[in-house]
């Protein structure tokens, strides 16, 4: 059943390696890197062969090792692993080995000349010059495309192209109605719980809320300071999107209020603004659960395995489960696919 044995504190790491090996696009990626034995990828590649093509249960020792020795300094063996940290850095060291062979990436932008033409914005009056530009401007284009190569070194690999999204963030001046653009890249979208019985589609839609602020921010324009409209709208997805609900933004407490987790979802024609005549769908592929508290705590995931029902992996204790999309306190990242 492809379990993995739990050799102290490692449930994160069982729930994380999990997840990797039921998602097809994070899975068959992985599998198709031929890298040197001691990297980290390498080491990921063996144990998902073990597990997806060889039907093997684990006792993950070696992979435990090399996730100890490859975050030294920022985990510790023996002590609980917050799986949300742990994605991140799993991620960012697949990244970095894969950008280092030219077989495994291609380079963005070979005219590494290009500039930001839109640092000092652009005064907007109206809602329909607003929107214009969002959908319909080369010039907030060519600030992507040069942030793009910015951020990401003028590398990107399939890896990136499968958990990396950007932000595009938006200050408007409530005096001048000069208006900032700014890019930021992601590979998790973190979502609040801030009412009752809410679904992960009412959270991304929290995402757009514009916020009014008055703080010490001084428009480039007026050169005063003023209050200011701040938000934040989806300038592309990737193929595979991880949720985090964040359960631990208190640090003395964590928030156990339930939720409930679509099936599906719908991105709409104008919601991505990169291809906004385009629209994306995506079906929940897995989660990871946390049970307990913030010093003594579980991880399990429950994962799809490309059929109607899902399991759920609890270390070596393997088994379907149903009823847990609905009013589910425990889930912490939720993984979706895009079809």
């Amino acid at each position: 059943m492809q379990g993995l044995e739990n050799i102290g504190a490692t449930c994160a790491i069982n729930s994380l390696v999990q997840i990797i090996c039921r998602n097809n696009h994070l899975r068959e990626t992985i599998l198709s890197y031929d890298m040197k034995e001691d990297t980290f990828t390498s080491n990921l590649k063996e144990i998902l062969v073990l597990m997806h093509e060889k039907d093997k249960s684990l006792i993950p020792r070696k992979f435990v090792k090399k996730v100890f020795n490859t975050f030294d300094g920022t985990f510790r063996y023996g002590e609980q692993l917050d799986i949300y940290e742990l994605w991140i850095y799993l991620s960012d060291a697949i990244t970095n080995e894969v950008n280092e062979n030219p077989e495994y990436y291609k380079i963005i932008n070979k005219d590494t000349n290009t500039s930001d033409k839109l640092t000092n914005g652009v005064v907007i009056n109206n809602d329909s010059d607003f929107n214009r530009i969002l959908l319909n401007s080369n010039r907030l284009k060519e600030k992507f495309d040069y942030y793009n190569v910015k951020l990401n070194n003028n590398k990107l690999s399939k890896w990136q192209s499968l958990i990396q999204g950007f932000y595009l963030n938006i200050i408007k001046c409530t005096k001048c109605n000069n208006t900032l653009y700014n890019f930021e890249s992601f590979i998790t979208l973190n979502l609040n719980i801030t009412d009752k019985n809410l679904s992960v589609v009412d959270m991304i839609k929290q995402i757009y809320n514009e916020e009014v602020n008055c703080d010490d921010w001084v428009c480039g324009k007026c050169k005063e300071k003023t209050k200011y409209i701040k938000q934040t709208k989806l300038w592309s997805l990737p193929k595979v999107i991880f949720i985090v609900i964040n359960r631990f933004s208190d640090i003395f407490r964590k928030n156990t209020e339930a939720i409930n987790i679509n099936d599906v979802l719908q991105f709409n024609e104008g919601t991505i603004l990169s291809s906004p005549n385009s629209k994306k769908t995506y079906n929940l592929s897995s989660i990871a659960m946390h049970i307990g508290n913030l010093n003594s705590g579980h991880y399990m995931a429950i994962c799809n395995n490309n059929t109607e029902n899902y399991l759920l992996y609890n270390d070596l204790d393997i088994k379907e489960i149903t009823n847990f999309k609905t009013n589910n306190n425990a889930a912490y990242m939720i993984i979706y696919s895009e079809l």
